[in-house]
């Protein structure tokens, strides 16, 4: 009874030392950089959340919290977001990377370790001196003091113009993305829409208020459009460049390369591996994918053997967006090599039109024959649960294909397909 009363006692100070250092971790808000051209802000941590405003590459961001590897961060606004991890890096905190402040308290103004007058009081500071602010609530700024997290009432301070935010007078014209674009009467959702706008109209931008842009319409009114909906172009004699950020550039995809270590998979006429093969050609789609933005994972990146549960359990283990499993398929009797072609397989109907997606692509990509897409009842498909398909890319018992899936142009050929049939499926 002893030893178990010990236990709990132990166990209890263990779960309250690690509360206090995740209440720690979460005060030190970290600060990172956009690397995408244009950043999508999510209401939530995933791609089937709403996007709620978009940030542009190297702004600053202060995170607040993770979740499935998605960061909540504090907009320049005050409000926050989510955004995808693997699309910022994270940067040392410093004056030139967060919004400033200025004290305006006519006597000290108290430095306190948390958001309220109860908390001790780590110094102070006198009118005029410039602080680094992190985040803003409730009455209450984040600010670094001394090498650490602090707070101060914001009552007694006066922000200043952020130090990465881009000037309005570099800022010249913005074209409308989609048809149907609200003009509103005002910098925000809940105002009037005034006029709606198409797809490819420019208007002059006459300036900023948070994540809206002030424009003129056509009828000569003042109207204010969402920056997460337009183009920005610096220049006013150039339309302003097409947004390089698509939802493929927020996912997290997993390549499955099929067989591996004892498991060789079949084998063509001419000594091709299909483990062999479908390695090349993962990492070849890998590479492809992390060019757009995307999140890559290997099920494996080396010639080992994975059981079929784990590689459908990485899946879910990274919250995947697709898992897409690659194959070579063959027939029993080799001697007939007119079998041939790339065939995409889905088990859940709610796969399909990603099946879809990507089996079109193939077919304008690829010159081999296109089978179509078909319900296939694999494991990786029927136990992931994540988006999945399985793609046969050839067959080894023909000499045809079998040649074709040694080439690098193949191998490119078969990431560009899957790529664009990625990005539609994510679009639609």
């Amino acid at each position: 009874m002893k030893n178990k009363f010990l236990f709990i006692t132990v166990l209890s100070f263990l779960l309250i030392g690690a509360g206090i250092l995740s209440t720690i971790a979460m005060a030190n808000a970290n600060t990172v950089q956009v690397k995408a051209e244009v950043l999508n802000v999510r209401s939530g941590p995933g791609l089937a959340f709403d996007v709620t405003s978009q940030v542009r590459k190297n702004e600053i961001l202060n995170v607040i919290d993770e979740e499935n590897k998605w960061y909540k961060v504090r907009l320049e606004n005050g409000q926050s977001g989510y955004v995808a991890s693997w699309l910022v890096k994270n940067v040392d905190v410093s004056a030139s990377s967060n919004s400033l402040a200025t004290v305006t308290s006519d006597g000290s103004l108290n430095v306190r370790s948390k958001a309220s007058t109860n908390s001790t009081i780590l110094g102070t500071l006198k009118s005029g001196d410039q602080i680094t602010v992190t985040s803003q609530s409730n009455g209450w700024t984040q600010i670094q003091y001394q090498g650490q997290s602090a707070w101060v009432n914001s009552t007694y301070i006066k922000m200043q113009e952020s130090a990465t935010k881009e000037s309005k007078s570099n800022l010249q014209t913005v074209t409308i993305r989609s048809n149907g674009t609200n003009i509103r009467s005002g910098p925000g959702r809940n105002n009037n829409t005034i006029e709606k706008a198409d797809s490819g109209t420019v208007y002059n931008i006459d300036g900023v208020q948070g994540d809206w842009y002030q424009i003129t319409t056509s009828s000569g009114a003042q109207g204010y459009v969402a920056n997460w909906v337009v183009d920005v172009s610096t220049s006013k004699t150039e339309s302003a460049p097409k947004s390089k950020t698509t939802s493929l550039a927020e996912a997290t995809i997993v390549i499955d390369p099929g067989h591996g270590g004892n498991d060789p998979g079949a084998k063509g006429q001419n000594g091709t591996v299909e483990k062999k093969a479908t390695l090349k050609t993962a990492k070849a789609v890998a590479k492809r994918l992390e060019q757009s933005g995307a999140k890559v994972i290997l099920t494996r990146d080396s010639d080992e053997y994975v059981s079929l549960k784990d590689r459908a359990r990485k899946a879910e283990k990274y919250n995947a967006d697709a898992f897409i499993s690659l194959h070579f398929d063959s027939v029993e009797d080799a001697s007939d090599a007119s079998v041939n072609g790339q065939t995409t397989y889905y088990y859940k109907n709610k796969d399909q039109s990603l099946a879809e997606s990507i089996n079109a692509s193939l077919a304008s990509n690829l010159t081999s024959k296109n089978r179509g897409t078909r319900s296939g009842d694999f494991y990786v498909l029927r136990e992931n649960t994540q988006p999945s398909v399985l793609l046969e890319l050839g067959y080894l018992s023909s000499s045809i294909d079998e040649e074709k899936m040694n080439s690098d142009t193949f191998r490119e050929d078969v990431a560009d397909a899957i790529f664009e049939g990625l990005s539609g499926y994510f679009k639609n």
